[in-house]
């Protein structure tokens, strides 16, 4: 190891956040290659995944808001499309992602995909390994707007919550959706629009075609308001115990 890289892991060590966010660029970068502290407890994983337009940033807000509440470190991860002109992350929405920036139990970074299939970016792997032995207890991984063929997301995290709206698909869409066979649980986001028991009711036919997916829980939520967002955790606090972890 270099003495730049010695510098920067003490200071990682002593708690300083812009080390951590030094680390991740590099990272990001691909110049980053010290091993992260390997007595670092495993953070919760957790997937937000869905099309365009369901309201993952809400509702990845809402679960930043109530881990707080719950007194719990939480880390995002927000994977956003490759900006044209500079190479990286093309915020789009993110920026009304409301956090407040002097709460040392949060940590928002913003990665671009750079091209890379499956709505995720490669390096992610890699970075929650730092934030997990920088202390975050949740680390919540949002994926850009994905398709149905789209499942990198899968093997990175250890629940994966799938985001619909009451203005997703129909019966045959969600026969051919591929996440709908790797997802954990279903969020069903702006619940309190028209058409929400109905997209529920299509998902429970989708899910029952197969006999190991019928039990997939399926949630409303208004991530606007909060409103669904603490049985969303529980029910994911509940599959990861359900695991092992």
């Amino acid at each position: 190891m270099t003495n730049a890289t010695d510098a920067l892991l003490d200071r990682f060590a002593a708690g300083d956040r812009r080390a951590l966010a030094r680390i991740l660029s590099q990272i990001e970068d691909g110049q980053w290659t010290a091993e992260p502290p390997e007595d670092a407890t495993r953070p919760i994983v957790v997937g937000i995944t869905g099309s365009g337009g369901a309201g993952k940033s809400t509702l990845v807000g809402a679960l930043v808001a109530h881990l707080r509440r719950l007194n719990i470190k939480v880390a995002v991860l927000a994977c956003d499309p490759q900006s044209p002109r500079s190479g990286g992350a093309l915020l789009g929405d993110r920026i009304r992602v409301s956090m407040d920036p002097d709460d040392d139990g949060v940590y928002f970074r913003s990665f671009s995909t750079r091209g890379a299939a499956g709505g995720i970016a490669p390096w992610v792997k890699d970075a929650t390994a730092w934030l997990a032995a920088f202390g975050f207890e949740v680390v919540l991984v949002e994926t850009v707007g994905v398709g149905q063929d789209q499942f990198a997301v899968r093997d990175l995290v250890d629940v994966l919550v799938l985001v619909v709206t009451p203005m997703s698909g129909d019966e045959v869409q969600w026969e051919k959706a591929g996440l709908i066979e790797l997802v954990d649980v279903v969020a069903v986001n702006k619940a309190d629009q028209p058409g929400a028991d109905r997209v529920r009711q299509q998902l429970h036919m989708a899910l029952a075609l197969s006999e190991d997916r019928a039990d997939v829980p399926i949630l409303p939520t208004v991530a606007t308001t909060g409103v669904g967002v603490p049985e969303l955790w529980d029910k994911v606090v509940e599959l990861h115990r359900r695991r092992g972890g």
